[in-house]
């Protein structure tokens, strides 16, 4: 009952937001901070110092190193952990988060986590303080009604989302019969990127800014792979960008990123991306002037 009632907050907070003037602001990123080590007060800090900044929100990409054990308490504490932070917090769903994780037979069982996490952690992050983003996920579509990790909010003409989309070629599969899910996620992803270009175009945005795990931009596949688990996430947003008048701005940074261009937005037309390195990095935001997106700084 608690999501039902999250969800219907959120819900009506975006159908009645306005926007009357675009103004600059700017946002934290705190991509992959615990790593490998699972010391939670790297991420405690991290939270701290970002906060300091006085964000309009704070994206988190990662809430569990690969390193640590897949349990029911700690996705409670990082949860609660979240809950903590004054500014508005979003979480932006890693693959480290739930891919390796195993059953009590050793097993790897990552589809039973990721429900897992998914029930405890999305819809019920909540803020003490007062300002609060009108979220909008998936999961409100009942086609779609598992996926509340792709997650939409609007700040001035930029519209933010977030996208699963995991590090490690998306997570395919390359053995046969094993990539339901993956085929599952990618139906899931295809239908929400085409509802965010349809609210850009309706609300008139400049921008849409996809934070995700993986790297679909530039073509990341590695020669061992036998097939690219990105390549039709990449070819829609190709596309989108072209045909729609929206700029779409990817914003990623997975573990295992070797590219990193730190400071600047590699733009294709109007479909750039950014490789963000581990940590946190501050990002000003100015939608009257041409460059709108601009790195302050690793941390504030």
């Amino acid at each position: 009952m608690r999501t039902r009632l999250h969800h219907s907050l959120f819900f009506c907070g975006v159908m009645f937001a306005t926007h009357v003037q675009a103004e600059p602001f700017h946002f934290a990123v705190l991509m992959h901070v615990l790593q490998n080590s699972g010391d939670e007060n790297e991420l405690r800090v991290a939270l701290e110092s970002a906060q300091a900044a006085n964000p309009t929100f704070i994206l988190v990409n990662g809430m569990r190193s690969k390193g640590e054990p897949c349990t029911d308490r700690l996705y409670r504490q990082r949860t609660a952990l979240l809950e903590s932070s004054v500014a508005p917090v979003v979480l932006s769903l890693a693959g480290d988060d739930w891919i390796t994780c195993r059953d009590r037979q050793n097993r790897l069982a990552p589809t039973a986590w990721l429900n897992l996490l998914r029930d405890q952690v999305y819809g019920d992050i909540s803020w003490s303080g007062g300002k609060h983003i009108p979220l909008r996920r998936q999961s409100a579509i009942t086609a779609f009604r598992n996926y509340a990790e792709n997650t939409r909010w609007s700040i001035d003409t930029i519209l933010f989302a977030t996208l699963n989309v995991p590090a490690n070629n998306n997570n395919y599969l390359a053995s046969a019969g094993g990539n339901s899910k993956f085929e599952d996620r990618q139906i899931a992803n295809r239908d929400w990127l085409r509802r965010l270009i349809t609210q850009a175009q309706r609300e008139r945005k400049t921008h849409i800014v996809l934070f995700c795990d993986g790297n679909p931009l530039p073509d990341a596949r590695r020669k061992t792979e036998p097939r690219d688990g990105y390549v039709e996430l990449r070819q829609q947003l190709k596309n989108l960008a072209e045909k729609s008048g929206v700029k779409i701005v990817v914003m990623q940074g997975s573990t295992l990123t070797t590219e990193k261009n730190n400071g600047s937005i590699i733009w294709n037309g109007r479909l750039g991306y950014i490789n963000l390195s581990a940590g946190i990095s501050m990002i000003a935001v100015d939608p009257t002037t041409e460059n709108t997106f601009s790195i302050m700084a690793d941390e504030p």
